[in-house]
């Protein structure tokens, strides 16, 4: 997979009267990035996760997952899209961009790790993002950061404090792919 393809700065205005999209576009201090196609294992883990996170959402209401290609708008300047991200109050509209902060955000690592092991990590810490899970498929391991800060590599079970109740079998996870 080649790195994500960039564009001309642009205005946050500018990048709102883009057409709406199925593509995986973000927004950094004026700079479009455009990522290209995930594979299919990174569909598997996003679905994967997607399925186990929803779960314990549906017990914790008003919790919500959310999938990309969702516009989150964690600053001025800044349109991310992660790969899946809760937020532990809800969703507060069904309309349009969410304006703030997610509790988790999750990357699930594509062929350019810099990307969101460095350009992510930072963006999510400054913005304020309480967790930040960045799913390394090669490695066969689920990264935790808070902050700029790795707290741990977990390779078998993940609980989090940010989600009650919630414990992951990350060995069962990369199964698939």
């Amino acid at each position: 997979m080649s790195a994500p393809r960039r564009h001309p700065l642009v205005t946050e205005e500018e990048f709102f009267e883009l057409p709406e999209s199925h593509d995986h576009i973000e927004l950094l201090d004026g700079e479009v990035i455009l990522a290209p196609a995930p594979t299919s294992a990174h569909q598997i883990l996003v679905h994967y996760l997607s399925i186990e996170l929803g779960l314990w959402a549906r017990q914790h209401r008003p919790a919500f997952v959310g999938l990309s290609p969702f516009d989150v708008r964690i600053a001025p300047g800044r349109v991310v899209q992660p790969d899946l991200f809760v937020l532990l109050d809800g969703l507060p509209s069904q309309q349009g961009v969410f304006h703030g902060v997610p509790g988790l955000t999750i990357e699930v690592l594509s062929d350019d790790r810099r990307y969101d092991r460095l350009a992510k990590r930072l963006v999510y810490a400054e913005a304020g993002v309480k967790e930040y899970w960045i799913v390394d498929r090669r490695r066969r391991l689920i990264e935790v950061v808070r902050g700029l800060e790795t707290v741990a590599e977990i390779e078998d079970r993940l609980a989090s404090e940010l989600l009650p109740g919630f414990t992951l079998d990350v060995k069962a996870l990369f199964e698939d792919v």
